[in-house]
C-alpha cells in the first residue's frame, strides 16, 4: 500500500505541475511517466513476473504481463495512451521537444485513464481509494489522518475535521518547537506562540486602573482607555504576523491554510482531560470534498516539513 501511496501522490504532483505556466508545466510529462512506470514496476512484483529489461517499454510491460506471456498475468488497459505518454516524453527528455499545452492535456487524461481502469485490476481496489497517508512518516500524524477517514466513515464528520484540526497543530507545534528539544524553539519559531485565552480590552483597561499599592485609592492612570486599546490591537497583530511567518517560511500555502482553518471546529481543551473539545457555529455541515481537501492539506504540509527537516541536517562528510 506505501508503494502505490508514493505513486498516486506522484500522479498529483503531475496534475499539479500540469497546472504551472508554461515552461514549468512541462515537467509534468515527465512526473507522470514516472508515476506510470513505477506503477507497471510494482504490479510486475505483485504478480511475481520477470519483465525483460531490453524491450521496448511498452513491450515489456503491457506484452509481458499479459496473461499470453505470462501465467497469471494481467490485460492491462491504456496501452496506446502510455505509447503516447511514452513517446512525449522521450521526445522531452532526449531531444528537447517541448509539449505543448494539448500534448500536456492529452497525458494528464492519459494517464488518469490509466490508473483508473489497471488498479482495481491489479490491486483490487479504485485508485481513489489509494490512502495517501501511508506515505506521512509523522507517526502522530499519520495517525490523526487514518482516525479522521474512520470517524467520517462512520458519519461522525465533527469528530472527524476537528482531528485533522488537532493533526495540524501537532505538526506544527513540533516543527516549532521540535521534538527532541521540547524547551527551545526552533528557527521556525518567530518567539513563544501567544496564549490564545488572552485578555480583553476591558479587563486590561481594568487592570491598569487599580490602585499602585493596597493602602491607597490612586488615581486612575492617565490613558488608560487608550493604552488597553493600543496593548490589545499591537497583540492582535504580533499574533497574526507571527503565525503568517511560520507558515511562510515553512512553505504553508496560506490560501490553502485559511480555508483549512475556515472549515475545520475550534479546538479545546478543559480541565486536565487531554481529550480535544470542538466548537462550530451554527449550521456547520462541510460535504465531502471539504473534508478531502481538508484530509489532503494535512498531508500536503506533513509531507512539506519532511523534506524541510530532511535538507536542515548536514551531510556526513567521511
Amino acid at each position: 500500500m506505501k508503494n502505490l501511496a508514493f505513486i498516486r501522490l506522484l500522479y498529483r504532483q503531475g496534475i499539479e505541475q500540469s497546472l504551472l505556466p508554461e515552461p514549468l508545466s512541462f515537467t509534468s510529462v515527465l512526473t507522470f511517466h514516472d508515476a506510470v512506470e513505477m506503477f507497471l514496476i510494482v504490479t510486475a512484483e505483485h504478480l511475481g513476473a520477470v519483465v525483460k529489461d531490453r524491450d521496448p517499454f511498452i513491450k515489456r510491460f503491457f506484452e509481458g504481463l499479459h496473461p499470453s506471456s505470462f501465467p497469471g498475468g494481467v490485460e492491462l488497459q491504456g496501452q496506446y495512451g502510455i505509447k503516447r505518454l511514452n513517446d512525449l516524453r522521450n521526445g522531452f527528455k532526449h531531444t528537447a521537444g517541448f509539449p505543448g499545452p494539448v500534448a500536456i492535456a492529452d497525458a494528464k487524461a492519459d494517464t488518469a485513464h490509466f490508473f483508473e481502469e489497471n488498479t482495481s485490476r491489479v490491486f483490487g481496489l479504485a485508485f481513489d481509494d489509494i490512502d495517501l497517508a501511508e506515505v506521512v512518516q509523522h507517526d502522530r500524524t499519520r495517525a490523526h489522518l487514518k482516525t479522521a477517514a474512520q470517524l467520517d466513515s462512520q458519519g461522525s464528520r465533527l469528530e472527524a475535521m476537528g482531528t485533522l484540526a488537532v493533526a495540524f497543530k501537532d505538526l506544527m507545534d513540533a516543527q516549532i518547537h521540535g521534538e527532541d528539544m521540547p524547551r527551545r524553539l526552533s528557527v521556525y519559531g518567530f518567539g513563544e506562540r501567544l496564549p490564545r485565552h488572552v485578555l480583553r480590552t476591558d479587563e486590561v483597561r481594568a487592570i491598569l486602573r487599580q490602585p499602585d499599592h493596597m493602602s491607597r485609592r490612586g488615581v486612575p492612570a492617565r490613558g488608560a482607555e487608550r493604552l488597553a486599546n493600543e496593548y490589545t490591537q499591537i497583540r492582535d497583530v504580533t499574533q497574526a504576523l507571527q503565525e503568517g511567518l511560520r507558515l511562510m517560511v515553512l512553505g504553508v500555502d496560506f490560501h490553502q491554510y485559511q480555508r483549512f482553518t475556515q472549515l475545520t471546529p475550534s479546538v479545546g481543551y478543559y480541565g486536565n482531560s487531554p481529550e480535544p473539545r470542538f466548537s462550530v457555529e451554527t449550521g456547520y455541515a462541510p460535504n465531502q470534498e471539504e473534508f478531502d481537501f481538508c484530509r489532503q492539506f494535512v498531508i500536503t504540509v506533513a509531507l512539506r516539513l519532511t523534506e524541510i527537516n530532511a535538507r536542515a541536517v548536514p551531510p556526513s562528510w567521511k
